[in-house]
């Protein structure tokens, strides 16, 4: 297996800059935490000619940019002209820089553009900086600490992992997901994010609100007397059920209101299929259809089709062909469903439409990763997520509600559920994040992406992979995993030291590679063949002989080679040559050297460190002296902008002397090595 690229060579004041396209999904993450940035909401762009130019843009403030905005996912605007003839745009919110890049490397794609990069904001330098991840990420609502079905701290809180989430993406409002559920009430913590919706319910019984089907989603609510639904039961109070949901996904985030939601900037398409006693399977399946944009006779066709489908709702029995043919068809238009595995303590399969073929079943984990008392189980679930006990209120999973016992009384307030119609918004709203940040991704795309980055269950959970699917669903794992930049350059310098090779003092088997992996375990989470003698980027050859190692290269790469060796008393200290080729911003990337799966040495793989050819790499493994060791050599990438090590001759030696790179004649330490777009 060979990394594959596509060759486009540049010679610019003596560097090589190499087109290198990234193939992968990803199934490891990067262990690195995000750096401390301020979000932007400007793009800086330049146009190739005045054609062009005058093509995308016209020069008039708050103009949308409609080509820009299709290649960034959401609307880009027109603010300025600026110096050197570049232009400023603005996006609709502030967001990260990382996830700013990448919307500037989707624009930078489309023909006519030159570049385009972040509008990104400075500061004072010099203060303290103490945290690693954006404080801004974190958000203002009072309530936010009372989510811990939001956050991860092992054993504690098994969560969905979103403050780490949260500082790659937040979410874009051209995102939709469908509640379909019992309406929504207007609350204020969800202004702003609904759009549209519909009422499916044609029984006025029901429906509860004195008509059949039509345009208004409001819910009156669905309480219901005593065996007034046909079978011995109580008298129920409403549950606003479609509100509690709502909030999960999209209530509105850091606006120092109530509670946060998973996606902070999607809109809510409330579909109203359950009133009083429940809702019929033919209502719910056309509330489904229109959901995703297809046709239901008698309906207006919907103007806000859903990329993700929440169905918060089941009952017994087997998938019917009405439910799997629209689920099909939903699934074909590109849409995720995603349902409630149930909450009867039995087997799924024995529930619809959790047992349908083509969506994400999800079952409930309680706080410390158990699998909640109440939840179903079996072969049919895909996940699980947190949906709560309220055996403890404060255990179960808190969001937005009504106080009102039958009709609402708008009291604009918030209350602890628990069930796996809890735990499933919190994957639609992962899902929508997913479909934000990618758009292109297909159903079965979100869904394997979820599996592969599930949480393993904590040691001693009643869940594991036989009865609640693959793990607990993961928000900072499934992002990081996402393939969110394409076709991206790096740079290589066209220069190789001729500095020497010193003769290793080594117990190290084949430790220049030139008898292949002999010796060494290869690891690459994405499946890449590590020692090399081939295949190489232009302008980069072996340190010594024809043999090295290539770590990196890819994103959401975990790679390492290792081998088990005695750490010699007299020459402690390992050292390597590398070659650092990154076009990635400092706090990302990392190589490192790892023993018995300890870091004891970490540097970045950063456009800042590139060296421009091999220099020899020093750890002092002094404290290791006279012992028998995993030696590991190792390289993490994130998701976007590629970085790749080199390594080569690995030896021990007895001090810290560590010669720099000898350049080539020519080579001007002064020039730029700033990569540029052809």
């Amino acid at each position: 297996m060979k990394k594959i690229w596509f060759l486009t060579i540049f010679i610019v004041l003596g560097f090589v800059l190499v087109l290198f396209p990234t193939i992968s999904k990803g199934q490891d993450v990067t262990e690195a935490e995000l750096p401390t940035a301020p979000p932007t909401d400007q793009i800086i762009i330049q146009f190739a000619d005045p054609v062009a130019e005058a093509r995308m843009v016209g020069m008039s403030e708050g103009q949308e940019l409609p080509a820009l905005s299709q290649a960034a996912g959401v609307t880009v605007t027109y603010v300025r002209p600026m110096s050197g003839d570049a232009h400023v745009l603005k996006l609709p919110t502030a967001v990260s820089p990382k996830e700013a890049a990448v919307m500037a490397a989707e624009m930078a794609k489309v023909e006519g553009v030159a570049y385009a990069e972040p509008d990104l904001i400075k500061t004072i330098d010099g203060r303290a900086q103490r945290l690693l991840l954006n404080p801004e990420l974190t958000p203002n609502d009072p309530r936010f600490n009372e989510q811990w079905h939001y956050m991860y701290t092992p054993g504690t809180s098994e969560g969905l992992n979103l403050v780490n989430a949260w500082n790659i993406y937040t979410g874009v409002n051209s995102t939709v997901v469908a509640v379909i559920d019992t309406g929504i009430l207007n609350h204020t913590d969800l202004a702003g994010k609904i759009v549209g919706g519909y009422d499916f319910i044609h029984d006025a019984f029901v429906g509860n609100d004195g008509n059949g089907r039509d345009n208004n989603p409001a819910d009156p609510g669905d309480w219901i007397l005593a065996n007034e639904c046909g079978f011995a039961h109580g008298a129920q109070p409403s549950s606003w059920h479609g509100t509690h949901v709502a909030g999960t996904i999209a209530a509105a985030t850091n606006n120092n209101l109530g509670v946060a939601g998973v996606n902070w900037n999607a809109r809510i398409l409330p579909v109203r299929v359950l009133g009083k006693c429940g809702g019929y399977t033919s209502d719910i399946v056309d509330g489904m259809r229109w959901a995703a944009g297809l046709s239901v006779s008698g309906v207006p066709a919907n103007a806000n089709p859903a990329k993700v489908l929440n169905l918060s709702l089941g009952g017994q029995g087997a998938c019917s062909t009405t439910e799997q043919n629209a689920i099909n068809a939903i699934v074909t238009a590109g849409s995720v469903v995603v349902v409630a595995a149930g909450n009867s303590n039995a087997n799924a399969s024995g529930f619809t439409p959790a047992n349908c073929n083509n969506v994400i079943t999800v079952a409930a984990n309680d706080r410390t990763g158990d699998r909640a008392f109440y939840s179903n189980y079996g072969s049919v679930v895909e996940v699980t997520a947190p949906g709560g006990e309220t055996t403890v209120q404060s255990n179960g999973v808190l969001s937005t509600l009504d106080t009102g016992t039958t009709t609402p009384n708008h009291s604009n307030t918030y209350a602890f559920y628990q069930g796996t119609s809890m735990a499933t918004p919190h994957v639609a709203g992962l899902a929508s994040l997913i479909v934000g940040l990618r758009p292109s991704y297909t159903p079965t795309q979100v869904r394997t992406l979820l599996e592969n980055t599930a949480r393993p269950f904590p040691g001693g959970s009643s869940c594991n992979t036989s009865i609640c699917g693959k793990g607990i669903v993961d928000a900072y794992q499934a992002l990081s995993n996402i393939d969110s930049v394409s076709d991206r350059k790096f740079l290589l310098t066209l220069f190789i030291s001729s500095a020497p090779i010193e003769p290793p003092v080594n117990p190290l088997v084949n430790p220049g590679f030139e008898s292949g992996p002999t010796g060494w375990t290869e690891y690459s989470a994405q499946g890449w063949d590590l020692i090399l003698n081939s295949g190489f980027p232009p302008g980069v050859t072996a340190h010594g002989g024809s043999w090295l190692t290539w770590l990196g290269g890819d994103h959401n790469e975990v790679a390492y080679i290792q081998q088990s060796v005695t750490v010699p008393a007299a020459t402690p200290y390992l050292a390597y040559w590398h070659w650092i080729a990154s076009e990635d911003v400092c706090g990302y990337d990392f190589g490192s050297v790892q023993v018995n799966g300890t870091t004891v040495n970490q540097y970045n793989l950063c456009s800042s460190a590139n060296t421009g050819g091999w220099v020899k790499h020093v750890v002092n493994l002094g404290a290791y002296s006279g012992q028998t060791v995993t030696l590991r050599i190792r390289a993490t990438t994130d998701s976007s902008l590629n970085s790749n090590l080199f390594v080569d001759d690995v030896a021990f030696q007895a001090s810290a002397s560590a010669p720099e790179a000898l350049p080539m004649p020519g080579y001007n330490p002064t020039q730029s090595k700033q990569a540029v777009n052809p």
